[in-house]
């Protein structure tokens, strides 16, 4: 019986360790954004939009986030953003998910007809999720932007 014991206590003992090593990290919404901007030597053409751009953009309350950092370029026809969102729970993320789809799916309708390379830049771009996060960047490097978000959530 206390050979059961102290087995069962040993394999709860070893499973909390496991899975304190496989949580993910959790960036800051806007140090991780001005991050893939510096990699890319964008930092120049991009301004952060408050909270109520954010509301209005994408149609949401962006109060409900435990973290957020839209991004935009100020460049004229540029259709170049980055948008973190961290929601508290799966619902909100859902929901998110859904909304940042709607957001990518206008963004091509608005540039289709008369900016093809912002176009091919949307065409290229893929919704990230990393845990609570769900990310999307509109850059002409995804790739490289996307290496960015991948070494900030990478655990070791």
């Amino acid at each position: 019986m206390r050979r059961t014991g102290i087995i069962c206590i040993l394999t709860v003992v070893v499973m909390a360790f496991s899975a304190c090593g496989s949580a993910l990290p959790s960036p800051d919404a806007t140090e991780l954004a001005t991050e893939i901007l510096e990699t890319l030597g964008e930092t120049e053409s991009f301004a952060l939009a408050d909270s109520e751009t954010v509301d209005i953009v994408f149609g949401c309350d962006s109060s409900v986030y435990e973290d957020f950092c839209v991004m935009y370029s100020t460049e004229d026809i540029s259709a170049d953003i980055i948008a973190i969102f961290k929601s508290p729970d799966d619902e909100t993320q859902d929901e998110t998910e859904d909304m940042l789809e709607e957001f990518l799916e206008s963004r091509l309708s608005d540039f289709k007809g008369y900016a093809p390379l912002e176009v091919q830049k949307i065409e290229n771009t893929k919704l990230i999720t990393y845990g609570s996060y769900d990310i999307l960047i509109i850059i002409s490097d995804f790739d490289s932007a996307k290496s960015v978000v991948d070494s900030a959530f990478a655990t070791e």
